[in-house]
């Protein structure tokens, strides 16, 4: 069992460096096209490097909650309720990365508006699956 643990911890390590250096990387790269003269870019200067490292935190906070749903199905104890919410709020994360093809199918003319109701309804499921992870630990103090 602990050798599991640590593979899958290490895995998940290994990934989120991974993808925090090309991340930076891509975005120092951007920020030196940016600045220099030659390019003739004069226009929001950086912004391509800011906007890569939010997509990247963005991507890590991903693999995050990616590595707490893969270590609660592989090491957790599970109930039903919880792996639903696990599933649920995962599914609700990863469609945030296709929150553009999503509300073209649905006709939404605002992808912002959709992007923060699929991330409300990913901070609900991880409220109630606290809630449901703790509310257990109450019942038995009592």
């Amino acid at each position: 069992m602990r050798k599991k643990k640590t593979i899958i911890i290490s895995i998940f390590l290994l990934m989120i460096v991974i993808t925090s250096f090309a991340f930076i990387k891509g975005a120092i790269d951007s920020y030196n096209y940016d600045m220099d003269p030659a390019n003739g870019v004069d226009i929001m200067e950086g912004m391509g490097a800011a906007m890569l490292i939010v997509l990247g935190g963005f991507v890590v906070f991903y693999e995050i909650d990616l590595f707490y749903t893969v270590y609660y199905f592989l090491i957790m104890p599970k109930t039903t309720v919880k792996s639903v919410l696990n599933v649920l709020s995962n599914v609700s994360l990863l469609l945030q990365f296709f929150v553009v093809h999503i509300a073209r199918i649905i006709s939404v003319s605002e992808e912002t508006d959709l992007a923060l109701a699929l991330f409300c309804i990913y901070i609900v499921l991880r409220a109630v699956y606290a809630f449901v992870s703790i509310n257990p630990l109450e019942q038995k103090d009592l």
